[in-house]
């Protein structure tokens, strides 16, 4: 039985011994849920067998791989302004909207009340329309993730809800045994909640994005991380994760989710009576300061009617209108 099979059987193993609790047949549901146990521990122990065979090859070989490998295909985030700038240069000047390619480990990080878990549900449920995708959810809880989905058009039978053990190693598990089943996309929010066992705050973070960006490139699949911007960011307007020096080195992208202030007749930032700098609620920025698929910063207005109230029938509607007006986006 391959590990696509397994994965299966242990998926209808888990769906049939929660049927049994739910009618009070305690018994018969402890042993599936023991032979789920078991089956999901052989398919992880595999995962991490295949992942130790990856050892060095001579070079001759990789390039005669490569030669044979099919260009990686770019998945769209559903994000239209975004992904008319995840493009090469060629595909720019062709008008070719472009993607993230799989095997990335992509950091997304604002302050509080930016919208940076809003943007990556948008694109955690616009991939759900095509494929299996998994919400580590550390943040909301069931009440507010039942109620925020009712703005994103998505698949429920696509989305994975993950609310469990917040300990890394148990996280490391279950993006190996969702991999095995053919699930690619993967959103933690946030890298705050995550817990790593006999390590200090800085080892944390560090274990944290090392241990998941070598899941990205081993795996081939897309981890996607909510982070804070560190306090000096916010302070002295110096884009940084916060504890993130490994998180930044580690990562493939950092997208960086920031509130757009708004400005008076003559161009200045406008205050509220107390002093405060107003924002414009409408319109976030997202400023791409990391991309090693295609080595291009970026740095992009995106609407918020873009990421939120984006209705099934209203779909088709809003690509018609952004293909007129994609030659006027804002770019900065």
């Amino acid at each position: 039985m391959g590990l696509k099979e397994q994965a299966k059987y242990a998926k209808e193993l888990k769906q049939e011994y929660i049927r049994l609790y739910s009618i009070d047949k305690v018994d018969e549901g402890k042993k599936l849920e023991l032979e789920y146990l078991s089956v999901r521990r052989k398919i992880i122990e595999s995962v991490d067998d295949d992942i130790m065979r990856q050892k060095s090859i001579p070079m001759y070989i990789i390039k005669e791989r490569v030669a044979k490998k099919e260009k990686p295909k770019r998945i769209e985030t559903g994000i239209r302004s975004l992904d008319f700038e995840l493009v090469t240069e060629d595909m720019k000047t062709k008008g070719i909207k472009g993607g993230l390619a799989l095997g990335n480990f992509i950091q997304i990080a604002g302050s509080r009340g930016s919208g940076k878990s809003s943007i990556m549900l948008k694109m955690l449920t616009g991939f759900s329309l095509y494929e299996t995708v998994c919400w580590f959810d550390f943040e909301m809880g069931e009440d507010r993730v039942v109620q925020k989905l009712e703005d994103f058009y998505h698949d429920d039978k696509n989305m994975m809800y993950y609310n469990s053990s917040r300990m890394l190693s148990d996280i490391v598990d279950e993006i190996k045994f969702l991999n095995a089943s053919g699930v690619n996309h993967f959103v933690i929010d946030s890298a705050m909640k995550v817990l790593v066992k006999g390590v200090d705050r800085y080892e944390k973070f560090s274990t944290v994005s090392g241990e998941l960006s070598a899941l990205t490139s081993t795996l081939g699949i897309n981890i996607y991380m909510i982070n804070q911007l560190s306090q000096s960011s916010e302070r002295e307007g110096h884009l940084m994760i916060k504890h993130g020096n490994d998180a930044e080195y580690d990562a493939d992208f950092i997208f960086y989710i920031l509130r757009k202030p708004k400005m008076d007749d003559e161009d200045k930032n406008v205050y509220d009576d107390l002093g405060m700098m107003v924002f414009d609620e409408d319109t976030r920025i997202l400023k791409c300061t990391k991309n090693r698929q295609d080595e291009r910063l970026f740095s992009v207005e995106i609407p918020k009617s873009q990421i939120m109230g984006i209705k099934k029938d209203e779909v088709e509607y809003a690509d018609d209108k952004m293909e007129s007006e994609k030659h006027e986006m804002p770019r900065f």
